[in-house]
């Protein structure tokens, strides 16, 4: 009985911490900063990253991260690639995590939810 109870919660907890699986409909279409919002749109314009500070946060360098990601058919972000980091290294992790954060919705000329790679520049000030 025990035996089971341990199979049954544990079984439940791996389903409660399960992440979303990528779900494309058709091949991901590559688009520039110029033609995204053909695809889609930022559901929520504002959004906040915690940030574990190493430094204190007056000798935080201003920087940027460029990364290149996923937004499958559903509208979520997958397979972050860091293109571009100034200063190197320092805001990788921010940026990671900013990405993950952004909900996208499809556009109104987007009605196949078409799956598309995206790369973006995120500013640290």
């Amino acid at each position: 009985m025990k035996t089971l109870l341990l199979i049954f919660f544990s079984i439940l907890v791996l389903g409660c911490t399960s992440t979303p699986e990528v779900a494309l409909n058709q091949k991901p279409v590559e688009v520039t900063n110029d033609n995204v919002g053909k695809y889609w749109v930022l559901k929520n314009k504002k959004f906040s990253v915690n940030l574990p500070l190493r430094r204190a946060p007056e000798k935080l360098e201003e920087g940027h991260v460029t990364l290149r990601f996923l937004i499958d058919s559903n509208g979520n972000t997958f397979d972050p690639e860091i293109i571009e980091s100034v200063p190197e290294g320092l805001w990788d992790n921010a940026g990671v995590e900013a990405m993950s954060k952004q909900d996208f919705i499809p556009a109104e000329s987007n009605t196949q939810n078409i799956p598309v790679y995206f790369t973006q520049t995120i500013f640290f000030k």
